[in-house]
């Protein structure tokens, strides 16, 4: 090693000034390439380096980032891959401590260069610190002599890294302050712009493309995928969104992928996945993404449960059209039917009279069925699954019109459509049965059967008979009625009514 030259007064004034000028070129941009870029040009020119870099370390290890100058780009292109962090270079990201060689390949961690890279010798190292924390090192070789050879780094130039990189380090913590501030402050925009669609007026395919190319440009990445709560997942996404946190991985191809877990408080919503082409992992705000996945997969809450209000008016309307058509159409065309036919059954009418008045009965039970398939329909799913509880509940009351001697009548009240399929069936069966034991036991001149859908599903079937006896009990088919109810943690009561007559009530709740 060279005995350090002492530097004149003069040198030292112009040095002081470009170091000067350099530190107020690095401060005065926030963007974060820029200030690496005058940083390492300013530790070539101030310490007379021919080549200089910066390798900025990766979270586990490694250099994440290396930006370099004196190599030109056709250089640069014939050495292939930028440096991993391995040989000295490597030992400075464990040791971070200012090294001064005279020799690179005199050191022992030296591992000597790729080919078509340009001989280096003489060796200088800095750590940066941006805000207590080691954020890389910078690299200065080479300092050229009068003579254009390389010689010593001097105690004096190790001097001006060291103060340059401390500056170095203020820039580097301001710029990355404002680069998360301007992340955290995109992704929050993000999030407004995609609430605002989910929950606006758009459809809701359109919605979720424009969420998804939003993703994408505020992420600059290639792809973004949506899954939703019933969806199947690829695996290796599966295995990643175990947790809460959003996850970057490198796949087998190279490429890069996030995954964004979907969750409004404990339910799964579904997952969103970003991609990228295979080269640097990409530079992401995590803590900023997982508030944006939490305020995306609230607006698919609300916008579900929009569509979900949406769909329950519809049915609401389909419900009362329905009932309406039931309760006074079909119940105004029997009794005119009843009249007709009674008409027709009389001796004095004419024989061409009463050929026609059977006709026009005829014609009352062919309206009556198509009002009744028109009640089906409106009573089935949107879906398109499922009869309809209201259709099906109807079919058995216009069934135990035989055994009765009469028709019963029905009253709905709520959005039938609402309740699901398995419920359905043990409700139909309970009035089925309910009707039985009326045409069996109860001599009843009129019955009454009320469906209510709301919190709880309650079908009531009530007549004018003779009441039920008081021994009665699982010998009949209440006991039936009793399992159906208790399967979902309902009840059924059946009492005798004070002025003669049964009331059975039959209760289950809806989740």
């Amino acid at each position: 090693m060279r005995p350090d030259a002492i530097d004149s007064g003069s040198e030292r004034d112009d040095r002081l000034e470009a170091m000067m000028d350099a530190v107020v070129s690095m401060t005065a941009d926030l963007d974060m390439a820029t200030v690496l870029e005058r940083f390492v040009a300013a530790g070539c020119s101030l310490t007379g380096a021919r080549y200089g870099a910066l390798g900025v370390l990766g979270e586990h290890g490694g250099l994440q980032e290396f930006v370099y100058q004196g190599i030109d780009a056709e250089t640069a292109l014939r050495i292939g891959h930028l440096p991993e962090g391995r040989g000295v270079l490597g030992h400075l990201s464990t040791a971070p401590d200012v090294l001064r060689l005279h020799d690179l390949a005199d050191h022992p961690s030296s591992v000597g260069f790729p080919a078509h890279h340009p001989p280096m010798q003489t060796f200088l190292g800095v750590p940066v610190r941006a805000r207590g924390a080691v954020f890389g090192n910078l690299y200065l070789t080479d300092k050229l002599g009068q003579d254009g050879a390389p010689i010593d780094f001097t105690a004096r130039d190790e001097q001006v890294a060291v103060a340059l990189a401390a500056a170095a380090g203020v820039a580097v913590g301001h710029a990355r302050a404002y680069h998360q501030a301007r992340e955290h402050e995109l992704w929050l925009e993000t999030a407004a712009a995609t609430s605002s669609w989910l929950t606006g007026d758009l459809p809701r395919d359109v919605a979720l493309d424009a969420v998804l190319a939003r993703i994408q440009e505020s992420a600059r990445a290639t792809g973004a995928v949506l899954y939703g709560e019933t969806d199947e997942l690829p695996t290796a996404l599966a295995e990643e969104l175990a947790g809460v946190w959003p996850v970057l991985r490198e796949q087998e191809d190279g490429s890069w992928a996030l995954a964004l877990p979907l969750r409004s408080g404990d339910r799964w919503i579904g997952a969103v996945e970003v991609s990228w082409p295979a080269g640097d992992a990409p530079r992401l705000d995590l803590p900023s993404i997982a508030g944006f996945g939490e305020q995306l997969a609230l607006a698919l809450d609300v916008a579900d449960a929009q569509a979900d209000r949406a769909r329950l008016a519809v049915l609401e309307d389909r419900e009362r059209i329905a009932r309406d058509l039931h309760d006074m159409v079909i119940q105004r065309l029997f009794a005119i039917g009843l009249d007709v036919q009674g008409a027709a059954a009389q001796g004095a009418v004419r024989p061409e009279v009463a050929r026609r008045l059977e006709a026009a009965v005829d014609d009352l039970d062919e309206t009556i069925k198509d009002v009744r398939t028109t009640i089906f329909r409106l009573g089935a799913r949107s879906d398109g699954t499922g009869t309809g509880l209201r259709h099906r509940i109807d079919a058995e009351v216009v069934g135990a019109r035989q055994v009765l001697g009469f028709l019963p009548r029905l009253r709905t009240d709520g959005v039938t459509a609402t309740v699901p399929d398995d419920v359905v069936e043990d409700a139909v069966a309970v009035v089925r049965e309910a009707l039985a034991n009326v045409a069996r036991h109860a001599r009843a001149h009129d019955v009454v059967v009320r469906v209510q859908v709301g919190q709880n599903l309650v079908v009531e079937v009530q007549d004018d008979g003779v009441g039920i006896p008081a021994d009665v009990g699982r010998r009949s088919g209440l006991a039936n009625l009793e399992n159906r109810a208790a399967r979902w943690g309902g009840s059924v009561v059946v009492a005798a009514l004070p002025e003669g007559g049964t009331h059975l009530r039959w209760s289950v709740p809806l989740s």
